[in-house]
């Protein structure tokens, strides 16, 4: 079933009033046999002329320590940080931070939204799930390279998504777990479409489901290039448009040398755009660790270019948050959310996204101070 939102101006008010509500109308082409909701999974319609506001999440990667398999997985320091109770601290605050800064229309968490090893109950998921449902907000997840580590298996977390209230998620059915799209329509006009793909690589795993290999498959890429002609063919032009996934891809890399940031795509070199190097083309963020997991896919660049694609927005490398414009096309870290895993202490949050009404973006970090840890008083508000 898909979903249909319409969003109004309102300013949230201690995020009590809602943003959204599910509508049945259809939107439709001047052509009357071509149907946008049989080209896309799901319909965000924004009513007023306005700016569109995004904010992306990644990596929140909810550590449960008291669902460890062994007992030397975690040391003595990890297991008190990342206690069951303290899940508020570690990401909840962060969430609920960024979404009071931004009051957005849409929310892209974009992969490793747990740690699956550490939620073979499901528990953590399912928190998540209420939680994001609790803002009323449209949300639109991904899986990255953790989450199908959980026992609980890959079918029960699709369907735990798919059936959140709130959930723009679709499992899709090429290859991953969680490939689908959002058409964002403005004044009866099909402003842009949202991509959201699994780029797979969980390795951890023996379900049959997943594709342990980092990097799209062939159908993945046929399926994106199969909608995006649909999609020009209904709006009669190339449709803007933004792409989500997880593992960065080495065009990431290629754009950190075209800047001049550093020599080649896996230099182990650290800096700060703007203070260590000389800023570019309105480029910022910080790399602090290398490029983990960066893959080339052919063909990848040139089919984004072809079809309208002006930014993609991934996650994994919790310590880089560098934003480069490359090709035409802005190439994003999402600011890891929260403090569970690695992180750097002065670069958590989320990342904002602002659509203007030319169909023009600015993406801006949003950062959040680091929370003392402690016991959640909350908690069983999101638990049945």
């Amino acid at each position: 079933m898909k979903k249909i939102i319409y969003t109004t101006f309102i300013l949230l008010l201690a995020l009590l009033i809602p943003t959204a509500c599910v509508s049945d109308k259809k939107i439709e082409h001047k052509e009357p046999e071509m149907k946008l909701e049989d080209i896309v999974d799901f319909i965000l319609e924004i009513e007023e002329d306005r700016e569109i506001r995004i904010l992306q999440l990644t990596d929140t990667q909810i550590i449960d320590a008291g669902q460890c398999r062994t007992e030397d997985r975690l040391n003595s320091t990890a297991k008190q940080r990342w206690a069951t109770n303290t899940i508020e601290s570690n990401c909840f605050n962060y969430i609920r931070d960024t979404i009071e800064m931004t009051n957005p229309d849409l929310i892209l968490i974009t992969g490793d939204i747990i740690y699956g090893e550490f939620d073979d109950t499901g528990e953590s998921l399912l928190k998540l799930t209420r939680f994001m449902d609790s803002f009323k907000i449209p949300w639109a997840p991904i899986f990255g390279n953790h989450e199908n580590e959980s026992t609980k298996g890959v079918d029960w977390q699709c369907e735990v998504l798919e059936n959140a209230e709130y959930s723009f998620f679709k499992r899709g059915n090429v290859t991953g777990n969680s490939n689908y799209t959002i058409g964002i329509v403005q004044n009866d006009d099909l402003k842009r479409i949202i991509y959201m793909m699994d780029s797979n690589g969980c390795s951890n795993t023996n379900d049959p489901s997943v594709k342990k290999t980092v990097g799209f498959a062939e159908d993945q890429l046929a399926w994106f290039e199969e909608t995006a002609e649909k999609a020009e063919q209904f709006a009669g032009d190339k449709v803007k448009s933004f792409v989500g996934y997880h593992i960065p891809t080495i065009e990431f890399g290629q754009a950190a040398v075209a800047a001049g940031y550093q020599e080649s795509p896996t230099q182990t070199k650290s800096y700060v755009i703007g203070k260590h190097v000389e800023a570019k083309n309105g480029d910022f963020g910080k790399k602090s660790e290398p490029f983990a997991g960066m893959h080339e896919v052919p063909g990848l660049l040139d089919m984004f270019k072809e079809h309208g694609v002006d930014g993609v927005f991934v996650g994994h490398c919790h310590q880089i948050s560098t934003s480069v414009l490359y090709e035409g096309i802005r190439w994003t870290f999402g600011l890891k959310t929260g403090t569970y895993d690695s992180h750097d202490t002065k670069y958590v949050g989320g990342t904002y996204i602002e659509v203007k009404t030319d169909n023009s973006f600015t993406v801006e970090h949003k950062h959040v101070d680091i929370y003392t840890i402690e016991p959640d008083t909350y908690q069983h508000i999101y638990m049945d």
